[in-house]
């Protein structure tokens, strides 16, 4: 009697350890599918753009406005030279486009910040990243004060590779070193970028702006004009100084000034630079109203057309460099002169007029 009652504990105790076990692996089997239901709720992260099969080493150009949100990122290419103005406000994203375009392990001739917000320093920081093995010949930027620790992250990486990688360091208030203005760089296929130094009296970081000019290799056949958060101050500095004469601002491609912001522009601008097409580089629902209102009422009654990369994703320009070859826009998705969901008008001073 007492063996029977001690083999029947025996296998009500090890029932016992049977369903508890039985019971655990069914609370994990519907934890991972519930865990799995929401990783794959959430749609894997791609590369905004999943490659640039089409770029070519020659004499061909080619302007890559890059989609990056509320900021600025431009990638250009010309013979065996790279140049990249501005990195936009995320990290991973502009990563991802060095990944697209094929740039790691690679060497990038100049890299130009515009000026110190976030929005345009931030992704350059990418460039930077030892995985990446990217090779950086010139850095230009104003090298203006500025508290960000994001910003004196970005110099201490820029900094050390000028002790150990012999990238050349330049200050766009004398950007060739010489106390010259303006300082020419030509690359392999003959494309030309003149980089401008900002107006030396801007009251904040918008108006401290280093303005680039790009040329194609048949000067005849394509021009553009950048000039990073340039507002009414510095773009009235900019004739003031004498840069309409030299280097000269007219030009076929605008890249809005401040993201199409009203404070951007100004009728006076558009004579001076007498775009066809403008490009601008604008986040979805931005916050900041951007394009204004009052900045597309000038473009239009300047007659010129635009695209947008909230809009139109990435925007590619090209020139082939034959003489009177002339430049085509390629974005990713069509539809010139389009609105924002989140365009309005703004009251900040010095905008007035213009509605649509």
């Amino acid at each position: 009697m007492l063996r029977r009652t001690l083999a029947l504990s025996v296998v009500m105790v090890s029932l016992a350890f049977l369903i508890e076990a039985q019971q655990q692996r069914s609370k994990r089997a519907r934890r991972a599918t519930q865990s799995g239901e929401r990783r794959s709720s959430k749609k894997p992260a791609r590369p905004p753009v999943t490659s640039f099969v089409n770029d070519s080493d020659g004499r061909e150009l080619i302007v890559r406005l890059l989609d990056v949100g509320e900021g600025d990122a431009t990638y250009m290419r010309n013979g065996s030279s790279r140049v990249i103005i501005d990195g936009g406000p995320d990290p991973e994203t502009f990563g991802r486009y060095l990944d697209s375009l094929g740039l790691n392990n690679s060497t990038i001739d100049v890299v130009i910040l515009s000026h110190q917000h976030l929005d345009h320093y931030s992704g350059l920081g990418e460039l930077f990243r030892t995985a990446r093995h990217i090779h950086v010949r010139y850095f230009f930027e104003n090298k203006d004060p500025a508290p960000a620790a994001t910003l004196a992250t970005l110099r201490d990486s820029v900094l050390s590779r000028v002790d150990h990688d012999s990238l050349v360091y330049r200050d766009t208030d004398d950007p060739c070193f010489d106390g010259r203005s303006i300082c020419t760089i030509t690359m392999t296929g003959g494309a030309r970028l003149h980089i401008i130094a900002p107006f030396p009296g801007g009251d904040k970081a918008n108006n401290r702006s280093t303005a680039v000019k790009v040329i194609g290799p048949d000067s005849a056949s394509f021009t553009m004009w950048l000039a990073g958060d340039a507002e009414h101050e510095e773009i009235n500095w900019f004739e003031t100084v004498g840069y309409r004469l030299n280097p000269g601002m007219s030009v076929d491609i605008l890249k809005a000034d401040h993201h199409g912001s009203c404070n951007g522009v100004t009728l006076g601008y558009l004579a001076l630079i007498r775009p066809t097409w403008l490009v601008v580089s604008v986040g979805a629902r931005n916050g900041y109203g951007h394009m204004h209102k009052q900045a597309k009422s000038i473009y239009r009654s300047a007659g010129v057309q635009w695209y947008r990369t909230d809009r139109n994703g990435t925007i590619t320009i090209r020139s082939p460099g034959d003489a009177r070859g002339g430049f085509t826009i390629t974005p990713e998705r069509t539809g010139t002169n389009l609105n924002g969901p989140g365009d309005r008008t703004s009251r900040q001073a010095g905008c007035t007029g213009g509605t649509r």
